[in-house]
């Protein structure tokens, strides 16, 4: 079990696509905490939140086959979070007859699929986009390479004919720039 910690989440999520129990378990252990944290503080009561995320990684691991990230794992897991707690704070509206039964919003808000939360993800991609653009030349190209085509700094580094060490700087330099640049964007809550 303790190969899976090395690995990246998204080296993970590829092995449980392959329906491997270990690297499930590895990004269960590596999120748990902080993800009940966030949804602790968010509907003030542990019991909720642990029900919020027991049914997130359910889902998670039903969905296992057909999960593609257009981001990082972490932004995935932070926006399904989200919506499984909108999830429960209606579901618990319903249970203490705050909101009529018959109210189809809130029913069909309940039965939508993730589709219809794409438009902030899809509000995010563009904004991370623009910042790519804005990256100097080489560093956009290094970074581009390495995240859009999935090389690795060894393969940049020969293809560009640079030094390995030069990649990993411009990919660095470039995480760095995006991170300070979108950390405005509010898309976790």
């Amino acid at each position: 079990m303790t190969y899976m910690k090395g690995k990246t989440d998204e080296e993970l999520i590829d092995h449980i696509r392959d329906h491997s129990l270990p690297a499930f378990n590895e990004l269960y252990d590596r999120y748990w905490n902080p993800l009940l944290a966030k949804a602790a503080d968010r509907l003030k009561n542990r019991e909720d939140a642990e029900e919020v995320l027991q049914e997130l990684f359910v889902n998670l691991w039903r969905r296992r086959e057909r999960l593609v990230l257009q981001f990082t794992f972490r932004t995935y897991i932070y926006a399904a979070l989200k919506y499984e707690i909108l999830r429960q704070v209606a579901k618990s509206q319903i249970r203490r007859n705050e909101v009529a039964l018959e109210d189809n919003s809130l029913m069909e808000f309940l039965s939508l699929d993730e589709s219809f939360f794409s438009v902030e993800i899809k509000e995010l991609q563009v904004q991370i986009e623009q910042e790519i653009n804005k990256l100097p030349e080489k560093c956009r190209l290094i970074f581009r390479m390495s995240r859009n085509e999935g090389m690795s700094a060894k393969e940049i580094a020969d293809n560009l004919n640079l030094s390995t060490r030069t990649v990993e700087n411009q990919i660095g330099k470039a995480l760095k720039i995006l991170k300070g640049s979108l950390k405005s964007f509010i898309f976790l809550f």
